[in-house]
């Protein structure tokens, strides 16, 4: 029975309120989808991290048969085992391979299909892929001592590129977090309003139900049913919202690079952790503010 008058109370509240419970709902699902785009950004970072943290290597390029500044020849049979002989032996490395002309010719190939008719042997350098024992903190160092190697046309990493993706996507994800903090104090504020709105209209109601005998749990229980079901619905909105951005920006913009495997797929298990984590936020900070507002500002 208690329970029947408790929905009983809560239908009438939303029905009475409706515009205002619509705009809750509405101001919650974009904070709530903003919670869960930076938490799938931050998916996404961490998926990328143990995607290229064991694939980051350093390259050296020694000189080729093609004049390539800063060498004036290409690189003696002598200089490339005394590059060899120094990597073995130097700590930061924790391995290292050889590739030749030829080899270096049959990778363009593979990988450059478009310009493979323009390659041959020569025109790409033979080089070493080291990998580093600490890549971020050993490159600087690493690169400015083999620089100077004779024979040494250049050395690169690829970090600097996954960086470039790294801070973009961290970028996004600090954007979902700053906006998602600005429209959840409105919601909460909203939520607040809401209820003490919803209290005066229903103050005699209220009244007379604490004259025969109510406790006051009971007569705060319908306004917080209230905030919590407003925002669960907000949040199931948001968790489609994110599927959505999931769909068009990764599915459909960098549909190329995800297919390939240089971007990593997100799936639609992570996107219902991030979405449902988001959610549960949302319907806990919910009942906070509700019974906060109902304890502080509205006596009942």
């Amino acid at each position: 029975m208690r329970a029947n008058f408790v929905l009983s109370g809560v239908a009438t509240g939303i029905r009475r309120n409706v515009t205002m419970t619509i705009a809750l709902v509405l101001s919650t699902s974009i904070a709530l989808a903003f919670v869960g785009a930076a938490l799938l950004a931050n998916t996404e970072i961490s998926k990328f991290k143990k995607q290229y943290e064991d694939k980051i290597n350093v390259s050296i390029y020694l000189c080729a048969t093609q004049f390539q500044p800063p060498c004036a020849q290409k690189t003696t049979d002598a200089e490339t085992a005394a590059l060899r002989s120094a990597l073995d032996a130097d700590p930061q490395v924790k391995s290292e391979r050889y590739i030749s002309e030829v080899q270096a010719f049959q990778l363009g190939q593979q990988q450059q299909p478009d310009v493979a008719k323009f390659l041959k042997v020569g025109v790409l350098p033979a080089s070493f892929t080291v990998k580093l024992k600490d890549v971020q903190k050993d490159y600087p160092s690493f690169a400015d001592k083999y620089a100077k190697f004779a024979g040494v046309g250049q050395v690169k990493n690829q970090i600097d590129t996954i960086n470039t993706l790294l801070n973009i996507i961290n970028s996004a994800r600090w954007f979902s977090i700053i906006v998602a903090l600005i429209v959840l104090i409105a919601s909460i504020l909203l939520i607040a309003n809401t209820i003490q709105v919803a209290a005066a209209q229903r103050k005699n109601e209220t009244s007379i139900m604490r004259l025969v005998g109510a406790s006051r749990w009971m007569t705060e229980l319908p306004f917080m049913l209230e905030a919590v079901i407003a925002t669960a619905f907000g949040g199931l909105v948001a968790v489609f919202g994110i599927w959505l951005g999931k769909h068009y920006v990764l599915d459909s913009v960098f549909s190329g690079p995800t297919k390939r495997g240089v971007i990593p797929n997100l799936t639609i298990n992570d996107v219902l952790i991030s979405g449902g984590t988001g959610l549960v936020v949302g319907v806990i900070l919910s009942a906070i503010t509700a019974f906060a507002t109902l304890r502080f500002y509205v006596r009942l």
